[in-house]
């Protein structure tokens, strides 16, 4: 933590008065939120001293004067009789002279003085919480309001100022807190913002509003820490949140990140679980869907939980049929648990969306020997003994309006089953671009070149439309 972001909270002494010469933007505004007629204490204290008496006294003639100049001479002098009482008569241990400081140091809008004076009061004197509270978030409203102002304005560095000092006075809502880490977080200081937004979810209130904001907090923190390879920190943040957010699925994603981050696969795995049910669940959102899906199942898989990973693959490619990446993870993993003929039925599948890729033909081929399918499996190895070029997909990039498609080919020693030499040649191509529900959005005709035994060249193929998420090719 910088020693800038430590200062917003380092507590002036009693008898500073720097507030007034260091912040006189902040004194006005500050000051100008006081209420404008006078209060007496609303909890159980008495001055108990005639200087603490006098102090309230002038505080409320201050209060009551319309004269500028007058206003700031007496707070002066209220502020100079209390702290004698303080310093000099032993009212240390008197909470009305800590009370009435505090209101007098924010009447003359010395903010950090005012909060150490509060503090004081509410710790010699607990009833009195409630009505501190009330001046207290009279300046947090207008130094919020400032902040608000200057980042509408595009000045981030006075509105971060303002939400500080906004939180340094009052601590009974997290706004503040959550605002100051979203302009370090923007400004590239992750490292702060954690500690904002720890700030923030550290909040005790029953507002809805503050509720919402303590819980966005925490998950903005524990997500942070994720992203700083912190694991523990960011486990026991994701913890929090969902008992506070239990249904949310991109928490309980982060939270298994963590798990895995830290070493507790176990916790992890049950968490990756929980993801693929819900993957299922009416209501789930597609995209997350299939991200929970394909996480639980890739970790699923590296975990050797080959069952698990089946389950997380299968669900995914029964709602994205045409998912390539599914379906081969999905082919691998049952590679993995001997299982030919779902092997082999996958494999198919994912040869029909790319059916010049050596390692679909292989996978295929190895489900049907596994399923003791002799004379499939013997077509299978005669087709990737004649495959002139090896083509993969090197990158797929769907936006709201089309998609590219690159495919990359390598040339390969083609030749028949008695080992005579196969020339290469050319292969022409049309590539399909697909909706959501498997139609045909686009389709683009394109070449596979003749290419030396292992040279490479890459195919980029591009398609217009609305809605494409997935691809295949076929020979033309």
């Amino acid at each position: 933590m910088n020693t800038q972001i430590a200062s917003a909270f380092i507590l002036l002494s009693v008898g500073a008065t720097v507030g007034q010469a260091q912040q006189p933007v902040l004194n006005d505004r500050v000051a100008k939120s006081m209420p404008n007629s006078y209060m007496p204490a609303q909890c159980n204290i008495k001055p108990g001293h005639f200087k603490v008496g006098s102090a309230a006294g002038y505080l409320k003639s201050a209060i009551e004067t319309d004269v500028p100049e007058s206003k700031t001479r007496i707070l002066g002098q209220g502020e100079k009789v209390v702290l004698e009482a303080i310093q000099q008569n032993k009212q240390e241990k008197n909470p009305a002279a800590w009370y009435y400081l505090g209101r007098i140091y924010l009447q003359q809008g010395i903010l950090y003085p005012a909060d150490t004076a509060f503090t004081k009061a509410e710790q010699l004197a607990p009833d009195c919480a409630k009505d501190i509270a009330g001046y207290r978030r009279n300046a947090w409203v207008a130094l919020v309001r400032a902040g608000t102002k200057f980042e509408e304005d595009k000045n981030p560095d006075s509105a971060l100022v303002m939400y500080r000092q906004a939180g340094a006075i009052y601590r009974g809502s997290p706004i503040a807190f959550y605002q100051s880490a979203a302009i370090l977080n923007d400004k590239g200081q992750p490292d702060s913002a954690v500690y904002y937004f720890g700030q923030a979810a550290a909040i005790t209130s029953t507002d809805t509003t503050d509720i919402k904001v303590r819980n966005r907090s925490a998950f903005n923190q524990g997500a942070l820490l994720l992203n700083g390879k912190k694991y523990d920190q960011a486990a026991v943040v994701f913890e929090q949140y969902l008992k506070w957010v239990p249904a949310d699925n991109e928490a309980k994603r982060g939270l298994a990140a963590a798990y895995r981050g830290s070493g507790k696969i176990e916790q992890a795995q049950a968490l990756e679980k929980d993801l693929v049910v819900a993957g299922g669940a009416p209501g789930a959102s597609a995209g997350a869907a299939s991200q929970d899906l394909m996480s639980a199942g890739v970790n699923a898989y590296n975990d050797k939980k080959y069952a698990d990973a089946a389950a997380a693959f299968e669900k995914l490619v029964a709602a994205e049929p045409n998912n390539r990446d599914a379906l081969y993870n999905l082919s691998n993993t049952y590679l993995a648990m001997k299982n030919g003929p779902k092997l082999a039925a996958t494999a198919a599948k994912l040869v029909a969306i790319e059916p010049l890729s050596e390692t679909a033909l292989k996978l295929q081929g190895e489900g049907y020997k596994q399923s003791a399918k002799v004379d499939d499996a013997v077509k299978t190895a005669t087709q990737v003994l004649a495959l002139p070029a090896d083509v993969k997909a090197s990158d797929f990039d769907a936006t709201g309006t089309g998609a590219n498609l690159t495919l990359t080919a390598t040339g390969r020693a083609a030749q028949t089953p008695s080992g005579k030499a196969i020339p290469g040649t050319a292969i022409p191509i049309v590539v399909e671009f697909l909706g959501g529900t498997g139609t045909v959005v686009a389709t683009q005709e394109a070449q596979v070149p003749a290419l030396a035994v292992g040279a490479s060249q890459e195919i980029k193929v591009a398609g217009q439309g609305s809605g494409i998420t997935a691809w295949r090719y076929k020979r033309k």
